[in-house]
């Protein structure tokens, strides 16, 4: 039973979050038969536990479903000493800066997609004095950018080569930074993976 009084509007997060919100709204309020007079406590109280239970309905499913694709999400990594890796092996950036998702794992080395969207990485990588390296950034297996550090210069140069990659991937995408030509030395501190979804 609910009385005619007036009552604050549920929250609403967006155009197909307040659709959500009436639907269910409407279908609380439908078997609940009309009254006047005076409110009492336990009514209010009662439809004020209608009105929580809504409201967390909804909260859930802009949370898990909707909020989550247009929220902020990107990742910043580095690598934290010099290392040698062989090619075909995964590149590990163990020092992570940014991880607004948890999407980037600092033990393997790999992101994840989180959502589907258009998303850009930038990865950079610097070469000591007479090592190279050839990165390449991976989706799935598959190579889809390209980088070549080569240093042969003298005792007192080191090189750096970064690129980026516009993508548009999808949800559980597996994106990473690997050799794709012989085994590459990476100066540490210096070299970065990173990521961003762009919408």
């Amino acid at each position: 039973m609910i009385c005619t009084c007036t009552y604050k509007r549920l929250n609403c997060f967006g155009n197909f979050q307040k659709y959500i919100q009436g639907v269910l709204t409407i279908s609380l309020l439908l078997p609940i038969r009309s009254v006047g007079g005076n409110c009492t406590n336990t009514t209010l109280k009662l439809f004020n536990d209608q009105i929580q239970a809504v409201q967390k309905s909804v909260r859930t499913i802009v949370q898990d479903e909707f909020c989550n694709k247009n929220a902020p999400m990107g990742f910043h990594a580095y690598m934290g000493s010099t290392k040698t890796i062989a090619k075909g092996v995964v590149w590990v950036y163990d020092k992570v800066v940014t991880n607004t998702n948890n999407a980037y794992s600092a033990t393997t080395g790999k992101f994840t997609t989180p959502v589907q969207g258009l998303y850009m990485f930038s990865y950079s990588t610097m070469s000591d004095p007479g090592k190279w390296s050839h990165a390449g950034l991976y989706v799935n297996g598959k190579i889809r950018s390209w980088q070549i550090c080569s240093n042969g210069g003298g005792k007192n140069q080191w090189l750096t080569s970064s690129n980026t990659a516009i993508l548009l991937l999808q949800k559980g995408d597996v994106v990473y930074v690997a050799s794709y030509h012989f085994d590459a030395t990476i100066r540490g501190f210096n070299s970065d993976f990173n990521g961003a979804k762009l919408n």
